[in-house]
């Protein structure tokens, strides 16, 4: 999409990776207290992503990889959809599921970041 280096936007990139690399494992144990429900959320996220794409990408003061944005954005949407689907079967896999719960519970991830009502 938009040429980060190209743009002056490098430093922006690297934030947005640390944050990533540092908030995500924290991120997903409290995501995945709820294997079903962390599904349905990552779906609908990403439905709300494809709908209202980040405006700045079309922006053509802002140097792009691609000349089509449009059909980039199109093929990193579908490669994300592509990924979320391969999560999914993984998670939908019975022995997989219980492996992670097992897991969860031998590190005692539920008590320290699962919240119950």
């Amino acid at each position: 999409m938009v040429d980060v280096g190209a743009g002056g936007l490098a430093q922006v990139e690297d934030a947005v990776r640390s944050f990533a690399t540092l908030a995500g494992p924290f991120i997903n144990r409290y995501a995945f207290c709820d294997i079903a429900n962390q599904q349905a959320i990552r779906a609908k996220a990403l439905d709300w992503v494809e709908q209202n794409p980040y405006e700045p990408i079309f922006m053509e003061r802002l140097p792009a990889k691609q000349k089509d944005r449009k059909a980039a954005l199109r093929d990193a949407v579908a490669s994300i959809r592509a990924s979320a689907a391969k999560e999914s079967a993984y998670l939908r896999d019975p022995k997989n599921a219980a492996e992670m719960r097992t897991t969860r519970a031998k590190n005692q991830m539920n008590e320290k970041f699962c919240w119950k009502s």
